[in-house]
């Protein structure tokens, strides 16, 4: 057996990350934080993109200069 609140605690931090796991991130928060944890996410993803796109074009242009 164990403390029933913290059974309950369990079972609903494992359906909590079910609904985030098939719905996205924040799914169990308010609409309005959803919203800005949603928007906080994608211009995080935006960065990691252009920083990988910067790195990936500097490297294609260090290729050549070594090639020659």
């Amino acid at each position: 057996m164990g403390n029933p609140a913290g059974d309950k605690r369990k079972l609903k931090e494992k359906r909590r990350m079910r609904q985030e796991q098939r719905l996205g991130p924040g799914t169990y928060l308010p609409k309005e934080d959803r919203a800005q944890l949603q928007a906080e996410i994608k211009a995080g993803e935006a960065a990691v993109k252009a920083a990988n796109e910067a790195k990936a074009k500097q490297k294609a242009a260090a290729k050549p200069a070594e090639a020659k």
